[in-house]
């Protein structure tokens, strides 16, 4: 994990207290609908940022990325719904596995600049919990009351998180492009100190009955790669990789935008899609099908660069 995720992942530990704090200190003068609404709201938003977080780090391992994001999206609704009771601490529990694990899915289905944005939407719903402390009409005996503060409430509440995404997960967002850039600009400095002279290759994948029809690609370092992948399939298929490579072809329609270690070559039934790139490291690099299911079917293989 890098800065931005453990941004993110404290940020959400420190509204999970504030909202703890909150709830234990209102939850007298508010009634057992308000107090599941809050639970099921806050659990259901918290959830889906930790998901989603968490499965487009860990990309191709489902499960560890589903299991993790369960966990933690279970004990924050339990945590918040134990302050209003038996039944509110069951809603959160459910609601915070639930949506941990739609999290994941989407997590691992999207790519990384699309992760960016539904993480920044649903951490900004799970801190507008806050709001809902303010508006909701608060009963104390027999008497309906808004909260203490009155209408200035909501505004200073406003304030504050318009500052916190302004100020630190704008500033979170960024170090990840730099980083991006730094790792770009080191592997063009390679490739131009190493005058490549290794001459070019095709390599053409076919997917036929759920296989690949490699399952094992050996390259050199610097060499030029065509990646063609022929889907021969009834159902769609894809190639996804995490290899550190120069991209020689940018226009690729189906290649995730922005992440230049990672290759994502998608084909529809009956379609051939191919792109160009040039690793620039050794090692052994798995590709795999990301579509859900079919990993776990043994659509998987290597890549191993000398």
């Amino acid at each position: 994990m890098g800065f931005y995720q453990i941004f993110i992942l404290l940020s959400l530990m420190a509204l999970t207290i504030l909202v703890l704090v909150i709830s234990r200190n209102v939850k007298k003068e508010m009634n057992s609908m308000q107090c599941m609404m809050i639970t099921m709201f806050f659990s259901m938003n918290t959830g889906l940022t930790m998901g989603i977080l968490f499965g487009a780090v860990f990309r191709g391992n489902l499960f560890f990325s589903t299991i993790a994001a369960c966990i933690i999206g279970g004990i924050i609704g339990l945590l918040i719904g134990s302050n209003f009771g038996v039944l509110s601490a069951l809603e959160g529990v459910m609601t915070g596995l639930m949506s941990s694990m739609m999290g994941a899915m989407l997590g691992e289905m999207i790519n990384e600049n699309e992760s960016i944005t539904l993480v920044r939407i649903f951490l900004f719903l799970s801190i507008s919990t806050i709001f809902l402390f303010a508006i909701l009409p608060r009963k104390i005996g027999k008497e309906n009351i808004q909260s203490k503060l009155g209408f200035f409430q909501p505004i200073l509440i406003g304030a504050v998180i318009t500052l916190y995404f302004l100020g630190g997960v704008t500033f979170a967002e960024k170090q990840i492009k730099i980083k991006e850039l730094s790792i770009h600009n080191n592997h063009a400095h390679t490739l131009t100190e190493e005058h490549r002279t290794i001459s070019s290759r095709d390599i053409i994948i076919e997917v036929e009955d759920m296989k690949y029809s490699l399952t094992e690609i050996v390259l050199e370092k610097g060499q030029q790669v065509n990646l063609i992948l022929n889907n021969q399939d009834i159902v769609e298929h894809d190639i996804e990789v995490e290899i550190p490579i120069v991209n020689e072809d940018s226009q690729i329609e189906h290649r995730h935008s922005g992440e230049n270690n990672l290759i994502h070559l998608h084909a529809k039934s009956k379609d051939t899609q191919k792109i160009n790139f040039t690793p620039t490291e050794i090692g052994a690099f798995q590709f795999i099908c990301t579509v859900p299911g079919h990993k776990e079917s043994g659509m998987v293989g290597k890549i191993i660069v000398k």
